[in-house]
């Protein structure tokens, strides 16, 4: 009897610390414009839940190239998955284009 509640105490403290679903972190790519650069492709790693309000936030962000120096994102025109395909032609293009 005591090693029976001894395992189902075990099981709800592991039970305890699995992180939910829904907290789940997935990466995306966005089809942005840039002051320094133009048109191009950036990554990120987001919460699915809080996509929409990331991809909001991305117009006016700081980036920086590998000189170090500092540029921002003007436009977005389109953020999915990174398993996804741009809806876009040019989008595609960049994307196909751009570095992992």
């Amino acid at each position: 009897m005591m090693r029976n509640t001894l395992y189902v105490g075990i099981l709800f403290a592991v039970a305890l610390f699995i992180v939910p679903a829904e907290a789940a972190y997935q990466e995306y790519k966005c089809h942005v414009s840039s002051t320094k650069k133009g048109e191009q492709i950036v990554f990120y790693r987001w919460k699915e839940k809080d996509v929409q309000l990331k991809v909001a936030g991305l117009p006016g962000k700081q980036l920086t190239d590998h000189q170090g120096k500092k540029y921002f994102i003007r436009n977005v025109f389109e953020c999915v998955s990174l398993g996804e395909d741009f809806s876009s032609e040019k989008a595609k293009r960049l994307d196909e284009r751009t570095l992992r």
